[in-house]
C-alpha cells in the first residue's frame, strides 16, 4: 500500500444481500494454486479448480448424510488437506462448521455436545476414540464421519468419491457461517457465532491489508486449524486474494530450527506466527548463521505485541 490516508478515506466494504464464499470468491480463481501442503517428505498441490471439485463432491456426500443449511458440524481435524476440503464443502451447503483443535479431550468434546445442537462430528482416526467416549457419555447422537475407516463411522473419502458434485448456494449475508468456542480463560468456553458477512466476507480486509497478499503469493500461517486465527490466515484472507495457502504438517511441539529450514526450502512469500515463535527462533539460532529467504516479501505477527528488540534482530 503506497498511500494509506487515501486508501483509508476511499475504502468501503458492502455486504450483498446474499453471499457464498465458495461461489463468490473461491471458485472464481479457477486454475491458480490454492493449497501447497507438505509433511516435509510428501508434497501435495491443489489448484482452486481441483479443490472446487473435491469440495463440491464432499458437499454432495454431506447432503446425502442429511446435513444441510443451519446444521452444526464439529470439525476436529489436524492440518491435513481434507480440512480445507471439508470447510469448503460445509460452506457450500450452508452448514455451520465448528472448527476444533485436536487437543480437545473427551470431556471438552462432551461439553460442546451439551452446549450446541451438533448434527455431525468429522474427525480423523487418531481422535475417533475420544469422540466416541464423549458421545457415549452424552445424550447427543451426532453422525460420526471419519477420514479413513472405522466401525460405526461413515467414511468421508469413499462417500465423497461416489457422490454427485453440489456446487452450493448462497445464504443471506446476515445468516450464520461458522461458530468458534472461546478458549475458556475466564470460565467455561463460550460459543461465538459469525455471519456470512462478519467472517467469510470481511476477512477480505485481512488478506488485502493486514497480510498484504496478492495472486501468486504463498502464505504460511502457523495457527492450529482449530483456532480462529486459521480462518483469518489459513482460509478466508489468502483465498480472497487468490494467494496460495502453504501448510506444513507435523505433530508435536513447535520446532524453531525446523521452521527456519522450511522457510528456506519452500518458495514461501509471506509468513504469520505468534511473537513467541519469533522469540524462540531468534533465541535458538546462532547469530553467526546466515539465513536467506529468497522468496520472502514480509513477516507478520499476531496474538500479542512483538517487542522492538526481536523485530530489530529479525530484520
Amino acid at each position: 500500500m503506497k498511500d494509506y490516508p487515501s486508501e483509508y478515506r476511499n475504502f468501503s466494504l458492502s455486504a450483498p444481500e446474499k453471499f457464498s464464499f465458495p461461489l463468490d470468491v473461491f471458485d472464481k480463481w479457477e486454475n491458480r494454486s490454492a493449497l501447497y501442503w507438505t509433511d516435509g517428505v510428501n508434497d501435495k498441490k491443489f489448484s482452486f479448480a481441483e479443490l472446487k471439485l473435491l469440495s463440491s463432491k464432499g458437499a454432495g456426500a454431506l447432503k446425502n448424510r442429511g446435513i444441510g443449511k443451519g446444521d452444526k458440524v464439529l470439525v476436529m481435524l489436524p492440518g491435513i488437506p481434507e480440512w480445507w476440503e471439508i470447510m469448503l464443502a460445509l460452506m457450500r451447503i450452508n452448514a455451520i462448521p465448528i472448527p476444533a483443535t485436536t487437543l480437545l479431550t473427551s470431556k471438552d468434546i462432551e461439553y460442546r455436545l451439551a452446549s450446541a445442537d451438533i448434527k455431525a462430528i468429522i474427525a480423523s482416526d487418531e481422535d475417533a476414540q475420544k469422540v466416541e467416549t464423549a458421545v457415549n457419555n452424552s445424550s447427543a447422537h451426532p453422525s460420526l464421519i471419519i477420514i479413513g475407516e472405522r466401525q460405526r463411522w461413515h467414511n468421508y473419502i469413499k462417500e465423497s468419491d461416489k457422490a454427485d458434485a453440489f456446487k452450493g448456494e448462497r445464504a443471506f449475508s446476515s445468516e450464520p457461517a461458522l461458530i468458534y468456542f472461546t478458549s475458556g480463560t475466564t470460565g467455561p468456553p463460550k460459543m461465538v457465532l459469525h455471519t456470512q458477512a462478519s467472517y467469510p466476507l470481511a476477512h477480505l480486509i485481512t488478506g488485502k491489508y493486514w497480510l498484504d497478499l496478492k495472486p501468486g503469493d504463498i502464505h504460511w500461517n502457523l495457527s492450529d486449524t482449530g483456532w480462529a486465527k486459521a480462518a483469518w490466515s489459513s482460509l478466508f484472507g489468502p483465498w480472497h486474494m487468490g494467494a496460495t495457502i502453504f501448510s506444513f504438517y507435523k505433530k508435536g511441539k513447535f520446532d524453531p530450527s525446523l521452521t527456519m529450514e522450511i522457510l528456506q526450502k519452500y518458495p514461501i512469500t509471506t509468513f504469520c506466527g505468534p511473537p513467541t515463535a519469533y522469540r524462540m527462533m531468534v533465541k535458538e539460532i546462532p547469530a553467526s548463521q546466515d539465513f536467506t529467504f529468497k522468496s520472502m516479501r514480509h513477516f507478520v505477527a499476531a496474538g500479542e505485541p512483538l517487542n522492538k528488540e526481536i523485530i530489530e534482530i529479525w530484520k
